[in-house]
């Protein structure tokens, strides 16, 4: 029998790590993990979790009045821009008229869009770039179950991660990318900020401009109220029970079960405490105050550095944590977002933010755990395991903004280019 070397071992090693961490072995991994989603979509494995695929129903009804270009503005359940109007209208035309055709188109092109930011950050990671981003990817998102696919924000991230790619190379595609995202969900326009001060922003800033003008413009035209509910909606929103700013009346439902909240604008809502009002007031201050701090920074202390698609995203996580830190929202799917964001960071040997996506990481695994099996001890019967889940949650995502702008502002040395 032949013997085998301690050499031939010794390299043997390294070769099947290689292995096991190339693109290759990326792929497998999403493919294994997606093709278990899809089992139990088609009830071939029971659903680890219930039904969640009631938004796609509700965005299946709005599509009736899409198709006659109304928007369902009297529903305040709509507070979306008229680019998801677009898309919810699209996926109609694809499926038919089936509720049951339409869900399983809308989970078909979910899929497509979970492939395509996998793809976009395996090229990021090519030549001197890591595969850690796209390996955080295929692993992180199953952790949120179905609800990946059964929400249309895993088509914002999409947008937002092709955008954040193009920012290298083609700016002016990154900016009109960015506005498409834009007009789907607002929060991509926040982007803007990964573009290098002033000489790089002009390209990403004019391919924004136009493409929003145009699109825009074309929206307000097609769809009668096209900004409504947008609009109103949006600013009646009360205090979700999930977000950061909740925070303190959760702990205090513990101890006070007087303290009630209200389902409204499709979802469960602090609405009659005294503090909610100082709260839905402060956030949003707080997102404007925010987002000026870290673009005083961009302006002033970026600027000394030898600027590079790396900074731009790490910037971009940061924009989008201000976002969800300070938002009166913070629904489980909105981790999509930060995930993706993290997993462009984590695509760069040279990014400052590795502490603040794990932590992104691990409060995504937090929130896997509470939605939907603690949400109870939340929403309508207050104690502590899901409490504890959500603060511990919530503390995460503010530990990760925090931590993750000191590491950008520690950041001394020029960073490699990309």
């Amino acid at each position: 029998m032949e013997r085998v070397s301690t050499t031939d071992r010794a390299g043997g090693e390294p070769h099947l790590r290689s292995r096991l961490w190339s693109p290759t072995g990326v792929l497998g991994v999403w493919i294994a993990t997606r093709t278990v989603f899809v089992l139990i979509y088609a009830n071939v494995i029971r659903a680890p979790v219930g039904n969640v695929f009631a938004d796609v129903a509700l965005y299946h009804r709005w599509s009736e009045a899409l198709l006659d270009r109304q928007i369902p503005r009297d529903d305040p359940m709509w507070q979306y821009p008229p680019g998801a109007a677009v898309l919810f209208r699209s996926v109609r035309h694809l499926a038919g008229d089936s509720v049951g055709s339409y869900e399983v188109t809308f989970f078909t092109l979910a899929l497509v869009a979970d492939l395509l930011v996998l793809l976009t950050l395996l090229r990021l990671a090519r030549g001197d770039g890591l595969f850690l981003g796209a390996w955080a990817w295929a692993v992180v998102v199953p952790l949120l179950n179905l609800l990946t696919y059964a929400r249309y924000d895993i088509f914002v991230t999409a947008a937002a991660v092709v955008a954040l790619a193009a920012t290298i190379r083609r700016p002016v595609v990154a900016g009109a990318v960015l506005s498409i995202g834009a007009l789907v969900k607002v929060w991509p326009a926040v982007l803007l900020i990964s573009a290098r001060p002033f000489g790089g922003l002009r390209p990403v800033l004019a391919g924004f401009a136009v493409t929003l003008a145009v699109l825009g413009g074309t929206l307000t035209l097609a769809f009668t109220g096209a900004w409504s509910g947008f609009t109103g909606n949006q600013a009646d929103r009360g205090l979700q029970i999930e977000s950061v700013g909740a925070t303190p009346l959760v702990l205090a439902r513990l101890g006070d079960h007087t303290i009630d909240v209200s389902y409204v604008y499709g979802a469960l809502e602090f609405v009659d405490d005294p503090f909610v009002r100082p709260a839905t007031i402060g956030l949003p201050v707080l997102t404007v105050l925010g987002l000026a701090a870290l673009g005083l920074w961009w302006l002033v202390r970026s600027r000394r550095l030898d600027w590079t698609g790396t900074l731009g995203f790490d910037i971009a996580l940061l924009a989008v944590l201000t976002t969800v830190v300070t938002s009166r929202v913070l629904s489980p799917q909105y981790m999509l977002w930060l995930v993706g964001m993290a997993a462009v960071c984590l695509t760069r040997r040279d990014t400052t933010q590795r502490v603040a996506s794990a932590l992104v990481v691990v409060a995504t695994a937090l929130t896997s755990a509470l939605f939907p099996w603690y949400y109870a001890d939340v929403s309508t019967d207050p104690d502590w395991p899901g409490t504890a889940l959500l603060v511990v949650r919530n503390a995460l995502v503010v530990a990760a903004l925090g931590i993750g702008f000191h590491a950008l502002n520690r950041s001394r040395r020029p960073a490699a280019c990309s």
